[in-house]
């Protein structure tokens, strides 16, 4: 019999407690979890709190998720899939958008 695969991912982050000459310290956060049954959204929530351990804001971790899903990389159709899920539109099809909904040119 094959047992299940056991993957746990482990990230230790150091940083300088502070900016003065007297903050010596240094401040460490380790975050563990067993990914073995994670989805991608379980990933992506790991990640957005290994990014707000590291110093970056709320704002900047938001744009980072969105360029990695939105970009000239990515297939405009699976980005429009996508934003359709969200509730969103691509720039390329606001123009086709308001020519439908107001019937002008």
């Amino acid at each position: 019999m094959i047992s299940p695969a056991h993957t746990k991912l482990t990230i230790h982050l150091e940083q300088p407690a502070g900016e003065g000459i007297d903050d010596t310290g240094i401040v460490t956060t380790t975050i563990t979890c067993d990914t073995s049954d994670c989805s991608v959204h379980a990933y992506f929530n790991l990640f957005q709190r290994v990014l707000a351990c590291a110093g970056f804001c709320e704002e900047s971790i938001m744009k980072g998720g969105a360029q990695l899903a939105f970009n000239e990389y990515r297939s405009v159709d699976l980005m429009r899939k996508v934003a359709a899920a969200y509730d969103l539109k691509l720039i390329e099809d606001l123009d086709t958008a308001s020519d439908d909904s107001d019937g002008t040119a």
